[in-house]
């Protein structure tokens, strides 16, 4: 389990994380988002020490990252994949890695070959497209077989035999109980994976919570109503405290469940063509979460707005 305890990174200043108070638990796969310049990539470099923090405190199993006897073997990263001398074959660099961790170089082949790069071992990274040096960035994260992984955008470059395979590695990392961190913009895939979402802005924690009860408090979610009469159905809704909006030849319905629209409908001979409830997706529910958070924000070009 890693914790943050009122983590605070200040530059002159600029407040880039701000008093987060995180627990990122065992046996999870956490999806760790926000818009750029929210402070994500800052938090979990103060995780192993690669930036100091200025005033709270980062630690994995009640110990800070500096204290850790076999840091390899707690806590495996991907921060920059791209940090990689690529004069250097997949294998030797993996070799380094275990040198200076001192680990047992036996788990090399096991970690090419979860990866899929066991038939590229002997091959110069500069040779590799961004996928296979993602999949190389992963295998050094998996290296010491550690407690915890943290992976920033493990799902750039990947085809979809690559997603497909970050997915299931995820949920299995997370089923031997390791505590997984996954931070990425693409929020289809991290709605594949993730049990839990966290979400920052400017520094600041906005929401910690399942992706279950996200959907329970997100603005976004409604019931879709299609019925005849649809204008009758719309108009014993409105004697209720249902918000009712017209969508896609049907009603979007919000502070009503399904089951009482079902009553009402059923009450006044109204018939039901389709009843179900909409929840958002990740993106709509980031965008809710984020609004008039963001720092940088592109502009429309002309007559965008209406394509």
């Amino acid at each position: 389990m890693i914790q943050c305890h009122n983590l605070t990174k200040k530059y002159d200043k600029t407040t880039v994380v701000n008093q987060l108070d995180l627990t990122f638990q065992s046996g999870v796969v956490t999806g760790f988002l926000g818009p750029n310049g929210s402070g994500k990539s800052t938090t979990m470099k103060m995780m192993i020490s690669l930036v100091h923090p200025t005033s709270g405190s980062v630690t994995i199993d009640q110990q800070t990252y500096c204290s850790l006897a076999e840091p390899a073997q707690k806590i495996g990263t991907m921060i920059d994949p791209s940090a990689l001398n690529t004069h250097l074959t997949a294998r030797q660099h993996l070799s380094l890695l275990s040198t200076a961790a001192d680990l047992d170089h036996n788990r090399i082949g096991e970690v090419l070959k979860t990866t899929g790069l066991e038939h590229v071992q002997h091959k110069k990274i500069k040779s590799f497209s961004l996928g296979m040096k993602q999949r190389l960035g992963i295998a050094a994260a998996l290296i010491g077989n550690p407690d915890a992984v943290i992976l920033d955008e493990p799902f750039n470059g990947m085809d979809v035999d690559g997603l497909k395979w970050l997915r299931r590695l995820f949920k299995q990392l997370a089923g031997e109980g390791k505590t997984v961190i996954v931070s990425s913009h693409l929020m289809s895939e991290m709605q594949a994976v993730a049990d839990r979402i966290i979400i920052i802005a400017q520094g600041k924690l906005l929401s910690d919570m399942t992706i279950e009860e996200m959907n329970q408090r997100s603005m976004s979610s409604y019931v879709y109503v299609k019925a005849n009469p649809i204008e009758k159905m719309a108009e014993v809704l409105h004697t209720t405290q249902a918000d009712v909006s017209p969508i896609e030849n049907g009603l979007a319905v919000r502070n009503l469940d399904a089951r009482e629209i079902g009553q009402l409908a059923y009450d006044h001979h109204i018939v039901i063509y389709e009843l179900k409830d909409v929840q958002p997706t990740l993106e709509e529910l980031f965008a809710e979460r984020t609004a008039g958070k963001v720092d940088y924000v592109s502009q429309e070009s002309p007559g965008e707005e209406n394509t």
